[in-house]
């Protein structure tokens, strides 16, 4: 953040008074000086590298030994030079930081009083820094909290002060405003005289810049014993770049992701459990003032896949691990006396490869896809196609699990890690079509690969909801995505689904145009694990298919089809040999 002219005199003004009344500054003035420059940087660096290695950017589960040992490093970081405007406020504000961390694990007064005197000396030590309303904030966050204890009153009145001087006008919304509001609040309560609100068009830099993105919700992550897909979601478009770290010691393997720009609210800072027997938990954090990391801790980590969607922006990270085989406790008599009262499906009874199939119906919720000339949503055809679909898969002894059974928006990664997550042999995401050119007609099918004519590169910028720039940014990724993926298994599903669909519904309608199979770069296929396509049964562009899709009876004979080439790809399996695990 920078201040105005006018605010950093007024700060500067009040040093004497406010380092008067805090208590916890002492040897502000007192720390040794020695030669300031590159080696205060690389001091940092070092300190930041034991820190990371030992705990990514969390404390927690540190010795107490451990923690003073990172203290012990940024300290004399610190100590190179207490004036140096680079590197001596990153090294106050990483000791703060510690220090609040090791309170919150040890519950050691001593802690807290530590983290503020370093967060307070930040604040007024270094008012033009950017981190020093990030420490200020922090501050008012102490005294919030710990309102019942005298020794911080002297904090309050502080924060009174100090917030006062980059003004409450940005409204409660604004962490600081809202922290003002607070504090003032509570000082009346207490007798405290506040001052009023300074005149200031300041924006509080822990509230993100215009032009700098903010991670916009909580880490989300779906998972089984053997996959787990995290995403991370941002305001807008940020630079990333992962690493992997081998386990040290008792610490285990850990994948971080490190957002450039980027801004992580408090409120989406804490830890979350997966314990999925592949991932541990996640972590996030503010690394530094421009840098947001989330933190993955592994425990059966085989191999990743990281990837960026668009709009809103996301990073997808797709981990697999060693499958960890539970060993059953049942006798091979009781298997046996099982197996003979157990009453097979047909599915079953032939051996068949495939048994799970998750069917996607596209679209949903706020998100209505193509929009007929008279109005039939997509969204609201395709998820009857699917119900009918499933009924009749599970007719035919199948397992099938539905992306979505109402109209409810899911993001294009949520389907694909459903799939995944259930374990399922194939993937179906059912579409309806649409073109400029009101006469295009028919139904085709797609799988995962590299579009190269107009008409795959439209329908996969369509259904993708990107642009033609984003588009071509997935292409160049996607050849590195599609490695050890189920490409061929894929085409050959496709193939197999278009050949019952298309036939089967010529024979029963006329005009019904045989598209063939394509190809193209559609997310909702990226990560899948199992032969997967996308079906689009009609062009609602196009006025005489959007009126059959208003048809329940051709609903019902799309989903036939569909469940027909389904069980046409398992058979063929039986006859050539299953071609997947």
């Amino acid at each position: 953040m920078i201040l105005s002219v006018s605010a950093r005199k007024k700060l500067h003004a009040l040093v004497s008074f406010l380092l008067a009344a805090a208590l916890l500054v002492v040897g502000l003035l007192s720390a040794p000086l020695v030669q300031a420059g590159p080696r205060a940087d690389k001091v940092y660096r070092q300190a930041a590298s034991y820190y990371n290695n030992s705990r990514g950017f969390f404390v927690r589960d540190l010795s107490r030994n451990q923690w003073q040992e990172c203290l012990r490093l940024f300290e004399k970081a610190y100590e190179c030079d207490p004036r140096d405007q680079k590197v001596a406020p990153k090294a106050l504000y990483m000791m703060a930081i510690i220090y609040s961390k090791a309170y919150e694990q040890f519950n050691m007064r001593e802690d807290l009083k530590a983290a503020a005197s370093y967060y307070e000396k930040l604040t007024f030590g270094f008012p033009d820094h950017s981190l020093a309303d990030d420490a200020m904030v922090a501050l008012g966050k102490i005294a919030l909290k710990n309102r019942d204890n005298l020794e911080m009153l002297g904090k309050e009145r502080l924060l009174n002060k100090a917030l006062a001087m980059y003004g409450a006008d940005q409204g409660v919304n604004d962490t600081a405003g809202f922290l003002l509001k607070r504090l003032q609040e509570h000082a009346e309560q207490r007798g405290i005289e506040p001052l009023p609100p300074a005149k200031s068009t300041i924006v509080n830099s822990i509230t993100p810049p215009a032009h700098a993105a903010h991670v916009s919700r909580p880490v989300r992550f779906w998972s089984n014993e053997n996959y787990t897909r995290v995403v991370i979601e941002t305001s807008a478009p940020v630079r990333f770049k992962e690493h992997v770290l081998k386990a040290e010691g008792s610490l285990p393997p850990r994948l971080y992701v490190d957002l450039f720009d980027c801004r992580i609210p408090p409120t989406y800072q804490n830890p979350i459990t997966i314990s999925d027997g592949l991932l541990k938990r996640s972590r996030a954090a503010q690394f530094d003032p421009s840098t947001a990391r989330v933190v993955i801790d592994l425990e059966t980590f085989s191999q990743y896949k990281i990837f960026s969607l668009h709009e809103p922006f996301r990073v997808v990270i797709d981990i697999t691990g060693t499958r960890q085989q539970k060993e059953s406790t049942a006798t091979v008599e009781q298997q046996r006396a099982w197996q003979a009262d157990k009453e097979f499906t047909l599915v079953e009874q032939l051996g068949l490869g495939v048994r799970t199939i998750v069917i996607d119906p596209g679209h949903g919720g706020k998100d209505p896809g193509a929009v007929g000339r008279n109005g039939l949503l997509e969204k609201d055809v395709v998820l009857k196609v699917a119900l009918k679909t499933r009924d009749a898969l599970r007719k035919k002894g199948y397992r099938v699990v539905l992306t979505r059974s109402t109209d409810v928006f899911l993001p294009l990664e949520e389907r694909t890690a459903i799939a995944n997550t259930e374990n399922a042999d194939l993937f179906l995401s059912i579409h309806a079509n649409s073109a400029p050119n009101r006469k295009a007609r028919g139904l085709e099918t797609y799988y995962l690969s590299l579009a190269t004519s107009k008409e795959e590169k439209q329908a996969a910028a369509l259904e993708n909801a990107v642009s033609s720039k984003q588009l071509s940014e997935l292409q160049d990724i996607l050849s590195d995505l599609m490695k050890n993926s189920k490409i061929d298994e894929s085409r050959k599903f496709a193939g197999t689904l278009q050949h019952s669909l298309a036939g089967g519904m010529q024979k029963r309608f006329n005009r019904v145009k045989d598209l063939g199979v394509k190809k193209a770069p559609f997310f909702v296929l990226i990560g899948a694990q199992m032969p997967a396509v996308l079906a689009e049964v009609a062009f609602l562009s196009n006025t005489e298919e959007e009126k059959r899709l208003g048809n329940d009876s051709y609903l019902a004979a799309l989903a036939m089809e569909l469940a027909n080439g389904v069980d046409s790809y398992n058979r063929s399996l039986v006859a050539f040999g299953p071609s997947f695990d």
